[in-house]
């Protein structure tokens, strides 16, 4: 069974977990949920049909229809969703579907608890991806982006048909007759895609009708080189996570590369971090080059948290992380700075307020944006820099600056958190 060989071989267990399978109603999708139906009775795992439906033509509701009626007699649970005609671009409709649909899919995966998310991605679509990065960018490891096994969005995402040929499932889906819709805009040669469909792959095939094993044959053996490369950029020191957003990496670490090397090292690490596939631009990814450091951001920027009053001993949230202020010392904590906080004084937590004075030790002040450029964080990072205030007075701003201004009638306090 094919699905049952995918799993071991990628050694991913099967038993109790919860399987999400991507389903738009065509041939191939109603192959795949069928086959991984097949093979629930083995293994007790929990199946998921996710539907997303695009309300871009006029028959798209059958596909509802079709997946319900399967799903009811299968009893197989059925997730939908919509894309509201209000919220669809006039541009770049195609990479605005696959978004929202990906981030759909994301929701069900979160909502549901899901273990693993499936698509059917086949071999023909492994060549054709091939052949559109080759056109467009030439860029080998966006040629070989669809893997069986990946990551999206931190979720496990599988890809078990990408041996397997879109006329295999055509065939495999009308033998049981599964009901199936096809969706006439695959015919039209608008898209880049759908000309090399049409046009390229034919030829291709007539000149060697088992190309899809080359195909499968430059997805493995990129595989293995990639592997190679990541090997040996990992001898040289890895970024750091920062400010829980970003990653942060001391230059002098990458001084031995050429700039050619330097950006196949962050794209390596890009698809380490995030299984990611990014042309030498970096895609969604900015790599900021400031004083001693590279930054690594990816965009959009995460929202700025607004100031916030804490209390003593209560764990409080800024950005992705989690901290807490108290007057009792941890041996065992992640002791980030200690403070000293005039009594009766209510505490705050949150960003640098543009243009903030800070105090010196010899009682004169100086602006908040010099002693971040003197630490070496710039611009974009700064709002994500944790800031500790006394009433209206700046006491402490995370790798930049704490106050020893002499306070009387002052509390010692310990400020912990996770970086």
């Amino acid at each position: 069974m094919l699905i049952d060989d995918f799993f071991k071989a990628n050694s991913l267990p099967l038993e109790g977990k919860t399987l999400v399978v991507a389903t738009s109603g065509g041939p191939d999708s109603m192959a795949l949920l069928d086959m991984v139906n097949e093979a629930k009775a083995q293994y007790h795992f929990k199946l998921i049909a996710a539907h997303f439906n695009h309300q871009l033509r006029v028959d798209s509701n059958c596909e509802d229809t079709a997946i319900g009626n399967y799903c009811q007699t299968k009893q197989i649970e059925v997730v939908t969703g919509k894309w509201s005609k209000q919220l669809q671009p006039q541009k770049g409709i195609e990479a605005a579907a696959r978004q929202v649909r990906y981030q759909f899919l994301t929701e069900v995966m979160k909502n549901k608890a899901g273990d693993y998310l499936l698509t059917a991605h086949h071999s023909d679509d492994l060549l054709e991806n091939i052949l559109l990065k080759f056109i467009r960018s030439g860029n080998p490891s966006e040629m070989n982006s669809l893997q069986p096994v990946s990551k999206m969005n931190d979720q496990i995402l599988l890809r078990p048909l990408l041996t397997v040929e879109k006329a295999e499932l055509l065939t495999y889906v009308e033998k049981r007759q599964i009901p199936f819709v096809i969706d006439q805009t695959n015919n039209e040669d608008d898209a880049l895609r759908n000309r090399i469909r049409h046009k390229i792959v034919p030829l291709l095939k007539a000149e060697n009708p088992e190309i899809k094993r080359s195909a499968w044959r430059f997805s493995e053996q990129m595989n293995l080189m990639t592997s190679l490369i990541a090997g040996d950029f990992e001898q040289i020191e890895q970024p750091s996570k920062y400010l829980g957003f970003f990653y942060r990496l001391k230059k002098e670490n990458l001084t031995s590369l050429t700039e050619k090397q330097k950006i196949l090292y962050w794209q390596n690490f890009i698809w380490k971090t995030w299984h990611v596939r990014v042309n030498d631009n970096l895609g969604n990814f900015e790599l900021l080059s400031y004083q001693d450091y590279f930054y690594l951001i990816e965009k959009p920027l995460p929202d700025i948290e607004q100031k916030q009053q804490v209390e003593i001993g209560q764990n409080f949230k800024f950005g992705s992380r989690e901290f807490v202020i108290t007057d009792k010392l941890n041996a065992n904590g992640n002791l980030i700075a200690k403070l000293s906080i005039p009594e009766g004084a209510r505490i705050y937590a949150g960003p640098t307020e543009s243009g903030a004075k800070l105090s010196l030790k010899n009682g004169q002040h100086v602006k908040s944006k010099k002693k971040f450029a003197q630490s070496g964080i710039p611009n974009v990072l700064r709002p994500y820099c944790l800031a500790i205030l006394a009433d209206s007075e700046v006491v402490f701003i995370e790798d930049t600056y704490s106050s020893q201004k002499k306070v009387e009638n002052k509390r010692h306090f310990y400020l912990y958190g996770n970086i």
